[in-house]
C-alpha cells in the first residue's frame, strides 16, 4: 500500500557537513512504514527537480507518527530539501518497495552499513533491539552511531581514518562475528564494492544475507524501467529487476552485483 501526502516537516537539520536528518508527521504512513522501504520526494518544480527523489526510511519514531529519513546533499533536489524549515509541507509519495525480511524468531543478526548505507538500518536496530550486532563502517566522522547504539545489543565502528573506532573497512569486523556466534541472518546496505565483500563473507560462513541496493530512479513505482539491476530467478536464470519495486532488498540468491 503506498500513500501520496503532505507531510509537515517536524525537524530538518544538519547533523554532520552535508548530511541532513528530517523528520515528517505522516500518521497513516508511519503505522504501514517497514524498515527497508524508501520515500519518493517531491523536490520543488523547477525544470531541474521535475522527478521526485527516493530516499530511504531510516526510522520510526512510532509514538510520535514520525518518519525519519537521512539524506546527504548531491544535487538540485537534495539541495531544495535541505532548505525546507520545521513547519513547511512537503509532497511525498510510499512507502515504497519490498523492505528487509524480518522475523522475531531469529535468535541473533548482524547489520552491516556502509557510509550513506547506515541510516537504512537504523529501523532494524530498533526493531530487534539486543538481537541485533551492528557494524557500522564510514571514511571519517561517524553518523546515526548514537541512536543505532542506543537501540542494537553491540555496536562497532570502523572508519577508513581511524578517528574513531576500527581503523580499516567494516567489513574486516564481519568475519569474527560470524565465527564467534551463530547468526540467522546478515543485513547489509553500503556502496556495491562492500556489499559484494560482504556477500563473499557470508557465503563463506554459510550465513544467509539480505541486500539493499541503491540506483537512480524516475517514476518509483515500476514503470520507467530507470533502476533495473541484474538478478536471478528461483530457478538461477539471469534476468533483470526493478529496484523500485521488486527491491530496494533483495535475498543473496537474488542479486549479481557484477551485473
Amino acid at each position: 500500500m503506498k500513500l501520496v501526502d503532505k507531510c509537515l516537516i517536524v525537524e530538518n537539520s544538519e547533523i554532520q557537513e552535508n548530511i541532513f536528518r528530517m523528520k515528517i508527521l505522516s500518521p497513516q504512513m508511519c503505522s504501514i512504514a517497514r524498515a527497508g522501504q524508501f520515500l519518493h520526494i517531491k523536490c520543488g518544480g523547477n525544470k531541474h527537480a521535475l522527478l521526485r527523489r527516493p530516499i530511504s526510511l531510516s526510522y520510526r519514531l512510532a509514538g510520535e507518527d514520525t518518519l525519519v529519513i537521512v539524506y546527504r546533499v548531491e544535487g538540485q533536489g537534495t539541495q531544495f530539501l535541505s532548505e525546507q524549515k520545521p513547519g513547511v509541507k512537503i509532497d511525498v509519495m510510499g512507502p515504497l518497495g519490498r523492505g528487509f525480511a524480518v522475523d522475531q524468531e531469529y535468535g541473533r543478526v548482524v547489520l552491516v552499513g556502509g557510509g550513506m548505507g547506515v541510516a537504512p538500518l537504523a529501523e532494524l536496530a530498533r526493531v530487534y533491539g539486543n538481537k541485533c550486532t551492528a557494524l557500522l563502517g564510514y571514511r571519517s566522522e561517524p553518523f546515526l552511531t548514537r541512536e543505532i547504539g542506543a537501540e542494537a545489543g553491540k555496536l562497532l565502528v570502523a572508519t577508513e581514518d581511524g578517528s574513531e573506532g576500527h581503523r580499516g573497512f567494516v567489513t574486516d569486523l564481519l568475519p569474527r562475528e560470524l565465527s564467534e556466534q551463530t547468526i540467522d541472518l546478515v543485513y547489509c546496505c553500503g556502496p556495491r564494492p562492500m556489499m559484494k565483500r560482504v556477500l563473499d563473507i557470508c557465503r563463506t560462513h554459510g550465513v544467509r544475507c539480505q541486500l539493499s541496493l541503491e540506483e537512480r530512479m524516475g517514476c518509483g513505482i515500476g514503470a520507467c524501467l530507470v533502476c533495473s539491476c541484474a538478478t536471478r530467478d528461483k530457478n538461477g536464470n539471469p534476468g533483470y529487476s526493478r529496484v523500485c519495486v521488486d527491491g530496494p532488498v533483495f535475498w543473496d540468491d537474488e542479486v549479481m552485483l557484477d551485473g
